[in-house]
């Protein structure tokens, strides 16, 4: 089997550096992604023969098929004697699927970018793409973007979307064609130059500010929030505290209960950025005191997840979301080092709402093995308590045991009892407002009514 050297050629003849060259005149096969290089004339000059993938690009459906089939292609040739291999730049992909399947085999000599004539134009971290590639850009506007071999309007079109969905579409971005000095233009003019060919390239300059952006990411929240908590910030965030903020986190996750109760799209990412905002706040609070910073949290976040999700990061097995669930539960208690039920029963956050406090000790206690009691029963037992309180000698115990049975009724009926008791108080207001719209348009008030003419309005509008 042969070895394959992967050259970088540049665009331009001039480009190809010494090393390149003498491997070109070394009597290997020399094979080129495409004919359409300086590379290509200089071959001739020096009389060396050599083939070209070009055909490639008319046969195959795609980029990833192209890709495969011109690494297929090579590594065939390299079957029986050493190859060069020429590409205009090395991070061709073509080049990174031959060093994934030839391995050993493979020797890379890089040559010039081809978007290097950019180069001087950015500033700071910059990132560059393949133009064909465009639907997987990772892009942020904290960082200068270099596109190369935008060979045609209509991708230059698909470019340009792309790009102005992090950058200003009046940014000034440089664009390049091979032999020419570059140009600049405005980002929204991008798929109007007069000519383009797998040698044109464009360079979006880096916008650091935080006023102005079309979209911002979370590493712009971050350092939103050092610039309002940090010295001649905002004095409100600067004094705010965690245990300040406490209840906030608790009033925007109810805020975002509601937009979803609503089905409203808009209102519902408006608020999940407020429940971020409460993270990256508290986040910030901490790393000005030195306890976390935002790392830690998604360290913690991401690390929980691949450690309960045994079924997908690990050897565990499960048919259904069910068994999920279960899953989750014993690798939870595994995590905490908790040895008995009980443990994961009093772990049970106390804070939440104790209806739904009750749901989940009842499932953590069904999970150890107490079966449950039969619906009707949970049913009957509840209306005997409630029955007796008047009379009970503790009346606050009778109710809790009441409300408890109430919650093993909800789980056992598998229905939230916070959004229960909520549509249940939603349907009395709307029955209320009913009642008193029919006593006001008889000209009547509810407060002025006897109790035997409320009833009558109230039977009226039962729900």
């Amino acid at each position: 089997m042969g070895n394959i050297a992967i050259v970088g050629l540049g665009w331009e003849a001039g480009q190809l550096t010494f090393e390149a060259a003498e491997l070109l005149k070394g009597g290997a096969r020399v094979v080129l992604h495409t004919e359409r290089c300086g590379c290509a004339d200089w071959l001739r000059e020096q009389g060396i023969e050599f083939e070209t993938l070009d055909a490639l690009y008319e046969s195959c459906e795609d980029f990833d098929a192209h890709i495969d089939a011109a690494a297929s292609a090579v590594l065939e040739m390299a079957g029986t004697s050493d190859v060069v291999y020429g590409v205009a730049d090395v991070r061709d992909r073509t080049a990174a699927e031959l060093a994934r399947r030839a391995g050993d085999r493979v020797r890379i000599i890089s040559g010039p970018p081809v978007d290097g004539v950019l180069l001087p134009f950015a500033e700071g971290e910059t990132r560059s793409v393949e133009a064909s590639d465009w639907e997987n850009f990772h892009l942020t506007p904290r960082e200068n973007c270099l596109v190369r071999e935008l060979d045609n309007r209509e991708l230059a079109a698909e470019v340009k979307l792309r790009l102005m969905a992090v950058y200003p579409e009046e940014s000034e971005v440089w664009v390049a064609n091979a032999g020419e000095k570059p140009e600049r233009m405005p980002l929204y003019e991008l798929d109007r130059c007069e000519r383009y060919d797998h040698r044109t390239c464009v360079m979006v300059p880096a916008q650091r500010g935080l006023t102005g952006l079309e979209r911002y990411d979370f590493e712009h929240l971050n350092e939103l929030m050092r610039v309002l908590c940090g010295p001649g910030g905002c004095p409100w965030d600067r004094a705010q505290t965690h245990e300040s903020l406490r209840t906030c986190i608790l009033e925007e996750a109810y805020e975002v209960m509601d937009a979803i109760d609503a089905g409203d799209m808009d209102h519902l990412y408006d608020e999940l950025g407020d429940v971020l905002l409460q993270v990256a706040l508290h986040a910030e609070i901490a790393r000005r005191h030195g306890e976390f910073d935002i790392s830690d949290v998604t360290t913690a976040i991401c690390e929980k997840m691949i450690h309960r999700h045994t079924h997908i990061f690990g050897t565990d097995h499960v048919e259904d979301a069910e068994e999920v669930l279960d899953l989750w539960s014993r690798n939870k208690m595994a995590e905490r080092g908790q040895s008995t039920h009980t443990e994961a029963m009093r772990d049970v956050t106390r804070t939440l709402p104790a209806l739904l406090r009750g749901v989940k000790v009842l499932k953590r206690a069904a999970e150890a093995g107490m079966g449950d009691a039969d619906l009707q029963q949970v049913a009957e037992r509840c209306a005997d308590r409630l029955r007796a309180l008047p009379s009970a000698e503790d009346a606050e115990a009778r109710l809790g045991e009441a409300l408890l049975d109430v919650a093993a009724m909800a789980r056992l009926m598998k229905i939230d009892p916070e959004i229960a008791l909520n549509r249940a108080v939603n349907r009395l207001i709307d029955r209320f407002e009913a009642v008193e719209q029919r006593a006001l348009q008889a000209g009547e008030r509810l407060e002025e009514l006897p109790e035997a003419k409320l009833k009558v309005y109230w039977d009226c509008v039962k729900l």
